[in-house]
Parts: structure tokens; sequence; C-alpha cells
């Protein structure tokens, strides 16, 4: 089997990483110089122009997730989510642009949490707090983790695994994951404690040019080596492998898998190829007797003398007739041999496995628990997500309120969402193009995780085009993961400073004070996300599910803050009543299996019916205390109001 190895990278591209490490850290360093106030640290003086803030506002919000996660995407599934959330993406700053800029950017505010106080009181202002630092929070070390793994997966470094391998067991990783996570989270740490939001706006420029740059020279060697036209051509006819999901047998038990299921889309007659993928020395190998027909069959292993469980991966790859044949992505099932098996075993293919890989649009209309994802389920959320992003999100309202004024403030936005235009479409047709290489070329040892797989391209193919070029893309990896982590411990720290240490805890103090509490806090803040980043291995694929609990906070937090922006009846006991009945029904659907795309709507309708109509009941908000908080109130002069 053909796999990555260190012998992949050269000196030119562990330069590459270094350099751009240096810089980074310099330009954070440089940019902290001069500040005296805690406004200076969180909101650069707010005086930034609206060119930085734009690539900022962008970068923060594309994490190495994204990066990794989009053109997994395309890989794995199809590309229908392009045009949705490059819709979502102009409609979401049309609006908050209209709506929520205008009453938001004249209160001179530090946290958006400061509005809630102002038109709600103190406890919604620590709700609405609390809600971003969990969205926040949980997302923040996935970021960091997720990115190390797939890198230290598919590039390890044996020198470092040998060197960090027992502090990696421990946390449950490999010791280049443990390295990659300690290089990316102190480095982000470092210069975001040194340089604030002017630090971070200013690195996120720089990573902003250096993910374009990575993802570039991977087209170009797309487009050189199987070419643009033919790329389309081709990605409709990649067939899907399919045998079935997870499942436990007996020692000794005899194992049957199916690949019937496996699509051809151009009508050709698919030939099968199964094998065994030995991920450790102590997996046993098992003997398969038919590797190239539609079902396999097997023994599996006799109980050792320990009785340990045992995991076999069994990969099955398909491929066409056709000219040129057409070789599918691998499909792995892992069978748990084990002593008292969980017999339950599902075959279903995922909801996408039926739509070929170029797929754009999907109109069918799904109920809320019905599986896998439509124009219109990515089209509602998407939308909810951009609304909750400019409009309640602490990450990319700082950048708003950091700006010189409101222009400039419309200026960066809309800049931002345009940059959506090409890049969105540009992460997710990478993914796609590297389908079809694999697929024309039919390598042997690819990745079995999505998201793994086009580090695994970049490791196996950009150096040869030019030294140094994957050591770049490994750097825009480093772009996107710290262009996120600095924005979002800079923003909990602001968060926690502004709207609990200054209002709550220790007021009426000098600002330096409260510049050395915040720079304290957003180094400790750093420390706990790197320390956390490394735990996750320890309880496996937990992070995912780290992800998608952001979902549970959004609907709730940008209910609230809707009922504040577009309701002068809606008042503290109502906001507080509805995202309480938010975060309970998105934690049925959870319970009850409902589709994860849709955790921000069945959380945010909830929050806005419970809490209007608990406000109607318990006595609408006193209007003398509107004045410039609400859309209809926003240009009433006071005395109109009563």
């Amino acid at each position: 089997m053909e796999m990555a190895n260190s012998e992949l990278l050269t000196t030119g591209d562990f330069c590459m990483i270094a350099l751009y490490l240096v810089v980074v850290v310099t330009i954070g360093i440089l940019a902290g110089r001069g500040q005296k106030t805690s406004e200076d640290y969180f909101l650069a003086g707010r005086q930034m122009h609206w060119f930085p803030l734009a690539l900022s506002i962008w970068a923060s919000l594309t994490s190495a997730n994204s990066m990794l996660g989009a053109p997994s995407y395309g890989y794995s599934q199809d590309l229908q989510y392009i045009v949705p959330g490059i819709i979502t993406s102009i409609l979401g700053a049309a609006l908050t642009i209209g709506y929520i800029l205008p009453l938001l950017q004249p209160l001179k505010l530090t946290t958006s949490y400061t509005y809630l106080e102002q038109r709600f009181g103190i406890g919604v202002r620590c709700l609405g707090s609390i809600l971003f630092i969990l969205l926040r929070g949980g997302w923040l070390a996935s970021v960091i983790y997720a990115p190390s793994l797939a890198l230290s997966a598919v590039i390890p470094i044996p020198a470092i695994d040998q060197w960090l391998g027992p502090l990696g067991f421990w946390c449950g990783i490999s010791g280049s994951t443990f390295f990659w996570i300690v290089v990316v989270g102190s480095g982000a740490t470092a210069y975001t404690t040194l340089g604030g939001l002017r630090a971070v706006i200013w690195t996120d420029v720089v990573q902003f040019f250096v993910f374009v740059v990575g993802m570039l020279a991977i087209w170009f060697l797309l487009a050189r080596d199987i070419g643009i036209s033919n790329m389309f051509q081709q990605l409709a006819k990649v067939p899907r492998a399919h045998v079935e999901n997870d499942f436990q047998v007996g020692w000794g038990e005899t194992v049957r898998l199916d690949g019937s299921q496996s699509v051809a889309f151009d009508g050709s007659t698919l030939t099968y190829a199964w094998q065994q993928r030995r991920t450790s020395k102590e997996v046993p190998e098992i003997e398969l007797p038919n590797k190239s027909g539609e079902t396999l069959q097997f023994t599996a292993p006799p109980r050792s003398a320990e009785g340990a469980p045992v995991t076999l991966p069994i990969e099955l790859r398909v491929t066409t007739n056709g000219t040129p044949p057409l070789q599918s992505a691998p499909a792995v099932v892992h069978i748990t041999v084990t002593d008292n098996p969980d017999l339950h075993r599902s075959a279903t293919p995922p909801a996408f496995h039926e739509r070929p890989h170029d797929t754009w649009f999907d109109f069918r209309f799904k109920l809320f628990f019905g599986t896998g994802v439509t124009f219109w389920s990515l089209f509602v959320t998407g939308l909810l997500a951009r609304l909750n992003d400019g409009g309640t999100d602490q990450v990319t309202l700082q950048r708003y309120f950091s700006a010189r004024s409101i222009v400039e403030s419309r200026r960066a936005i809309w800049i931002s969402a345009i940059c959506d235009v090409p890049l969105m479409p540009l992460m997710y047709l990478t993914g796609a193009g590297v389908l079809v290489y694999y697929a024309i070329h039919h390598y042997t040892g690819l990745p079995a995780t999505a998201g793994q797989t086009m580090p695994y391209f970049v490791a196996h193919k950009l150096n040869q085009v030019v030294p140094g070029l994957a050591g770049l893309f490994i750097a825009a990896l480093f772009a996107a993961t710290m262009s996120s982590v600095d924005s979002g411990i800079n923003s909990i720290s602001a968060t926690l400073t502004t709207d609990w240490y200054r209002r709550l805890l220790v007021r009426n103090r000098d600002e330096r004070h409260y510049l050395r509490i915040a720079r304290i806090l957003t180094l400790v803040l750093g420390i706990l996300a790197t320390s956390v980043a490394l735990l996750l291995g320890q309880i496996g694929e937990l992070w995912q599910i780290s992800i998608a609990l952001m979902g549970f906070w959004t609907g709730p937090l940008l209910g609230v803050f809707l009922l504040g922006f577009f309701t002068c009846r809606a008042n503290t006991v109502g906001v507080l009543s509805g995202s309480v009945a938010g975060l309970a029904c998105t934690v049925w659907f959870q319970q009850t299996g409902g589709n994860e795309f849709l955790f921000s709507v069945v959380g945010l309708l909830p929050t806005l019916i419970v809490g209007y109509v608990v406000s109607l009941v318990t006595g609408a908000s006193d209007k003398s205390r509107l004045h410039g908080l609400t859309l209809w109130t926003k240009h009433l002069p006071a005395e109109n109001q009563k």
C-alpha cells in the first residue's frame, strides 16, 4: 500500500513553514505597539481601514475545518453547497448592512452583548455572552485539532513521533499531532496576546493571501495534469463504492460484505476490488478469498489469549469500464471482532450516494427528520448562519466596531461577501478535482478519510511541480487555523473582560488594569484551547460533535437579538423564556434523531414565538428606553417614543 511519508517533505518545505510562522508572530508583535487602553487592544482604537477588515472577516470565518471540510465535501459528496452558499453570503451581507449595522454601529460598543443590556437588562446580556462563549468555545479547540490530525496522518515526522510519542500516547494522539497542535496553538496565542485585535487583523490579511496562493497552486497542478474541461466531463461519471456502516461480529464467525449498492453514473459495468487496510502490526492479516467479486466473504480471526477486541478495516473500490476507466474513492467498513458483539447492521447508503458529484441543485423537500441535505436546507441554515455571524457573533461584530466609520464597516462587509463568490467554489471544486485526479490515475494508498485526501495529494504531488509548494500548502493550512484561533480567543477575551470582569467583578479601575487583564485572559484562553485540543484524542471523534453542537447555541442566540432588533414589545421575561424554550427544543430534536443541519432552525423558531408571546402576556418593554435600539425607533427622537 502506497502511503505518504516524511520524505515527501523537503528542506524547502520546512523552511517555508518556519518562515511563515516567524512572519506572522513578528507582525503580531509590531502591531501591538502603542496600546494604552482595552479599546486599543480589542478594537484597534476604532481606526481600522475597510480593506484589512474585509480580508480579516473572511479569513476568521474560514477556519482550517472549512479549508479541509469544503474540499472533503466536494470530494466525497457533491457541489450543491456552492450556490446556496454564495446566495446566502450576499443576502446575509445585504441584511446586515441594511438593518443590523445601523443599529449597532452608532452605539460605540466593545461587545455586541452590551446592546442586550441596553435593550433588556444585565440578565440578558449575561445570557447572550454565555451562549457566544459556548458557541465559539467548543469550536475553538476543534479548529486546532482537526487540521493537525489530518496533517500528521498523511505527513508523519518520524523523529517527532519518537521524541513526543510518550506524551502523544498519554493524550491519545501521535507525537506528530501533538507537535502540530502545540505549534499552531502557541503561535496564534503569542501574537494575539501581544498585539490584540490589530495584530489579529493584519495577520489575517497575510493569512488570506497565503491561503489563496496555496489553493491556486493545487489548481495549477490539476489544470496541468487533467485539464479543467476534462475534469468537469469526468466528474459526473466517477462511481461511488458502498459497503455498509461499521458493525461487530464474534470471534471466528463468517463475515459477508455486499458491495452491490455501489453506483455507476454513466451506465458502465463495475469491477470490484476488496482489500484489508492494516493500520498496525497488531491487526491480524485476514485471507480474502474473492477480492474481485460483488460480494466478499471471509472468516473473522479466532479469539486471542487476551481477548481484546480487534478492528478490521476492509476497503472496497469500484472501477468503470469506460474510457478512461474511472475508479471510486475508497469505501471503508470497520468490523470489530469482540466477545459480545452488537449484531445490528445497516447497509443503507447515505442520501447523497445516488447523486453524481457535479450535482448543483437538489430541490426536493425533506422533513426535519429526513437525512442528507438539499438546496432548501442549505439555504435556510446558511442564511441563519450568516445572520448570526453578522448580527450576534463577537468575532465579526468586533471588526465592525473597530472601523473608522459606518461607511468603512459597510465596505468591509461587502468585500468579505464578494470574496466568497470566487473562493467558495474554489474550495469545493478543489476537492472535486482531486477526486477526478485519483479516479483517473488509480492510486492504491488513498486515505480512508475524505478530510485527509487533500493533504495527501499535496504531499504527493505539489513538490513535483516546484520544491517547497507542499510547505506552502501547510503554511496555508496554518493560515486558516491561526486566523480562526486568534479571532476566537481575542473575541472570547473581549467578552469575558468587558461583559463579566469589567461590568460585574471589578469596576472603575484605570485602563492599564483592564488592558493587563485582557492580555492575561487572552494568554489563558490560548493555553486552554491548545490543551483541550491535545486532549481531544482521548475522546475519539467527539471533536466532530463539538462542531455540530454550535447549532445548539445559534438558534437561541440569534432569536434573542432578532427580538431586540425588530420588535418593540419583547421584554426581559419574554426573551429569557424564549431562549430556554429554544434550547430545550434543540436538545429534544437532537435526541430524537433530527437532521443536524436544522438545529439552528429548531432553536430559533421557539425562541421567537415563545419570546414574543410571553412578552405580550407579561407586558411590553418601556418605549422610553428604546431610543436607537430597534428598527422602529432608530430614527425617532427620544421625546416621541413615550
